[in-house]
């Protein structure tokens, strides 16, 4: 079990830090390419063709990766009050299955992500010469990384409770 639970963990540590290398890589191509198109329609009077479309999907990209990002790192917003009153035991159980539910949407989004890049078949961008499967492959990418975080941590909530009988937080665990 300890060597699941570590391969796991490690397998999320290294997504993570690939998501993060590739989002900040998306993030400097979107200013570059939204300063190009400022430049060519405001300075050259010649707006380029391409660069809206280009942003947007980088934004889906972007988007996908961050929600996987922002869940490892604890940072999606919360509303804690009604958590924060529970007993010891019930925090960990509402904890777990708020990672569960997470786990689920991961499901949805490479199941589903996945079905419908199979489904784009030939069809292209419309300014530019790529298939329709490159944008939205991120979906799918998303929400493996979803699933394998949300294992990550449940495993981690279960061999923290396992071993050491301790108070389970998110605070506590993300900061792993």
């Amino acid at each position: 079990m300890k060597a699941v639970v570590r391969f796991f963990h490690v397998l999320s540590e290294w997504i993570q830090r690939s998501f993060l290398f590739v989002s900040c890589t998306i993030l400097c191509v979107m200013v570059i390419v939204g300063g190009l198109g400022i430049v060519y329609r405001f300075v050259l009077k010649s707006s380029l063709s391409w660069n809206e479309e280009l942003l947007g999907y980088l934004f889906v990209w972007l988007t996908c990766l961050g929600a996987a990002i922002g869940y490892k790192l604890g940072a999606h917003p919360s509303v804690l009050i009604m958590v924060e009153r529970l007993p010891e035991r019930l925090r960990s159980i509402t904890v777990v299955i708020s990672d569960l539910v997470v786990f689920a949407l991961g499901v949805i989004f490479l199941l589903y992500g996945g079905q419908m890049i199979l489904r784009m078949g030939a069809e292209t961008a419309s300014s530019l010469p790529i298939s329709m499967r490159y944008p939205y492959v991120a979906i799918p990418i998303g929400g493996m990384a979803l699933i394998v975080h949300s294992l990550d941590h449940i495993m981690a909530c279960a061999t923290r409770r396992a071993n050491d009988r301790q108070k389970v937080s998110k605070e506590q665990l993300w900061e792993r």
